[in-house]
């Protein structure tokens, strides 16, 4: 019973994004981290990758027996029985520095902050889909 009540609802897509969005937040930190370090050029996975295999996952109602969503696996992205593994490719969306790096601020940050938002808000939607399981136990709202 409980199976087909998460297998049905959107739990698996949302455990599935928020596990590609904390391995993807790693990434972007060590941009950050490493944005004045001689010779560092960026690395990111494209978010729309994901978002494409997720889609392709969900149309073909992919749900395996631990609950999780099943992905084929893309190039730069592998998923795992427990999580994600990025193959991450190198930016070059900016001009080169004399220091041999490509470091632009504000397109790090700027990609540090879709990821958090895209995670805090799947965060909410999982919260709220735990919050009506909880309600539907309980059988009262």
């Amino acid at each position: 019973m409980i199976d087909g009540f998460l297998g049905g609802s959107s739990l698996p897509a949302l455990e599935r994004s928020m596990q590609f969005m904390a391995a993807r937040q790693k990434l972007l930190a060590g941009n950050l981290a490493n944005a004045e370090t001689p010779g560092f050029r960026p690395i990111d996975v494209d978010p729309r990758r994901f978002q494409g295999a997720l889609r392709e996952a969900l149309d073909a109602d992919r749900i395996d027996q631990q609950g999780s969503l099943a992905f084929d696996d893309t190039a730069p992205i592998a998923f795992t029985a427990t999580g994600t593994e990025l193959k991450p490719e190198i930016l070059a969306d900016n001009i080169m520095f004399h220091d041999g790096n490509d470091r632009s601020m504000e397109r790090l940050m700027q990609r540090v902050t879709e990821n958090v938002y895209a995670f805090r808000t799947a965060s909410q939607l999982m919260r709220n889909q735990f919050e009506l399981l909880n309600s539907a136990i309980r059988e009262r709202p």
